[in-house]
């Protein structure tokens, strides 16, 4: 890929970020427990979103699939092009990225696992979406669409959920 491909696959790349935050949030308004699918699709919002960080530094294709779905990988290996880096963010990265990893929340089973709860994720992926976007999109799109699906949390997470009672508001 020459680079103007590589910047319009990482607009496609935070696109669809945008599209799994902007998900959480409609699946948050009607099933805020629903624990697993909410750390799923908020784990895929920043995965795409570090790709989409990572393409329009120009990392090839195969670099970027050597990483995966490794999260903390990802996140390392965006610093390295400038991504901010905040211990907030190693960290839930790190407690997600384990199961995310390892796919827990696409095929659950019964376990105990270490969490962070969806609205620290949401939180998270907001702040990376954004900052990305504004990389790959540019400022002045960025501050026309700051209120957009995706760019900004359009759900209350509450703190205090209960994932075995997902299907209760």
């Amino acid at each position: 890929m020459d680079k103007a491909e590589d910047t319009s696959f990482a607009g496609t790349l935070i696109d669809g970020a945008r599209m799994y935050a902007a998900s959480a949030d409609a699946v948050n308004d009607k099933y805020p427990n629903a624990l697993h699918a909410l750390s799923h699709m908020l784990g895929m919002s920043i995965e795409l979103a570090l790709k989409a960080y990572l393409k329009q530094h120009h990392l090839t294709d195969k670099e970027i699939r050597r990483l995966g779905h490794d999260l903390e990988a990802l996140y390392e290996r965006a610093k390295e092009f400038g991504l901010k880096d905040t211990g907030s963010r190693s960290f839930r990265l790190a407690v997600l990225g384990a199961n995310y990893k390892a796919r827990i929340f696409a095929y659950p089973k019964e376990t105990n696992l270490n969490v962070i709860q969806p609205w620290s994720l949401r939180e998270i992926s907001q702040e990376i979406i954004q900052e990305v976007f504004e990389v790959v999109k540019g400022v002045e799109a960025a501050s026309e669409l700051q209120d957009a699906p995706g760019l900004t949390i359009l759900s209350f997470y509450p703190s205090d959920i209960v994932p075995s009672a997902w299907a209760v508001k």
